[in-house]
């Protein structure tokens, strides 16, 4: 059942009090709760899963040890807040079955938008989510959150995401720089996610193949209805969170690919404006695509030990990467994305090409 019970039982609220009486908010690891518990190794395992699955502590990996957890207590405030929470579903008799229910029952309680690549999903319905739900909270929420979503079928993380089986969703809290109000709209099931224009910010912002693809989609299915000038525009948001080159490399490739103004030009040169000069910046910064692209660059840098037909084949390669060679140059920054990956989305899409 995905709302299960938050009580504890004697024993754990006994153990739980003993921890947060010696730790409260710090960090502490599995010999710690052995030593102050006194307890053995299968009780110490035992206390620990009892918390957890309900929600109670916050599990992160070891910055010593990649193999080792750490944990952290979620507050007596936040779980009987928590816990308020579950008697007014059961008196209102909104328990639903999924998370999305969750997110529909706390409608205002709690400050929230769905970020990432499930708000994208939203805006375009093209490349499926992953398992993981990113979600923007207010910083002293993160507690109350972990205790909220947490049930049988979900695990919350406040830092990165430690994979459990049998579990169905796994949800990523992160803190907004922005008011969550400020930065979020509902949906017509009643959940709400981060607005367009702030949500191609963030996706520019992670500089991956996949989070650029996401943000092309989302602009491509909703130019119309994308605010672009105004302090929450996104040429205003691109230019305080400085990714204005990002953003005038992909609409012009966009314009490019479709072989006519998918994007109006009066916003590519508004976003120009904010661009001078040229910058150190490898757009997009994709571990898989650097590496690829570091690779084909040593291997010809030692030419005189490759075939004349070895040498051919690793400048194709690379000239793949380097297809947007003009516009890198009109937006100063160096782009490894190749010419396909934004047309195959605009025809994935079904934007009509080539007509003014």
């Amino acid at each position: 059942m995905f709302w299960m019970s938050k009580e504890m039982p004697e024993w754990l609220k006994k153990n739980y009090n003993a921890l947060w009486g010696r730790y409260r908010n710090e960090m502490f690891a599995f010999d710690d709760v052995k030593k102050e518990l006194g307890s053995g190794r299968s009780m110490t395992i035992k206390t620990l899963w009892e918390l957890e699955k309900r929600g109670f502590v916050n599990k992160e990996r070891s910055e010593v040890d990649y193999r080792a957890r750490n944990y952290r207590l979620i507050s007596p405030e936040d779980i009987a807040f928590v816990v308020g929470l579950y008697s007014l579903a059961e008196e209102e008799k909104t328990r639903g079955q999924t998370l999305t229910d969750k997110f529909v029952f706390i409608g205002e309680k709690l400050s929230y938008a769905i970020t990432g690549s499930h708000a994208a999903y939203h805006y375009h319905h093209y490349m499926n989510p992953p398992k993981v739900v990113e979600v923007k909270v207010e910083p002293q929420d993160g507690g109350k959150w972990v205790a909220f979503l947490t049930d049988e079928g979900t695990r919350v993380f406040l830092g990165g995401v430690i994979e459990t089986r049998k579990v169905k969703n796994y949800v990523r809290l992160m803190h907004s720089s922005r008011p969550i109000e400020a930065i979020r709209e509902i949906t017509g099931q009643g959940y709400y996610i981060e607005k367009p224009e702030f949500l191609v910010i963030e996706l520019l912002e992670r500089l991956t193949q996949t989070s650029i693809i996401e943000a092309a989609a989302v602009i491509a299915l909703n130019e119309s209805q994308i605010v672009w000038s105004g302090p929450n525009g996104v040429v205003n948001l691109a230019r305080s969170s400085g990714v204005s080159r990002r953003l005038g490399f992909l609409l012009d490739a966009m314009n490019l690919e479709a072989e006519r103004a998918v994007i109006r030009q009066g916003v590519l040169k508004d976003v120009k404006e904010d661009v001078a000069g040229r910058s150190s910046e490898v757009f997009p910064r994709d571990e898989v695509f650097l590496s690829q692209f570091r690779e084909l660059r040593n291997k010809l840098a030692h030419r005189s030990l490759l075939t004349d037909k070895e040498i051919g084949e690793l400048e194709r390669a690379k000239a793949r990467f380097e297809g947007y060679r003009e516009l890198s140059e009109k937006w100063g920054i160096q782009s490894i994305l190749p010419r396909g990956v934004i047309r195959k989305v605009l025809d994935d899409l079904g934007v009509e090409l080539g007509k003014e």
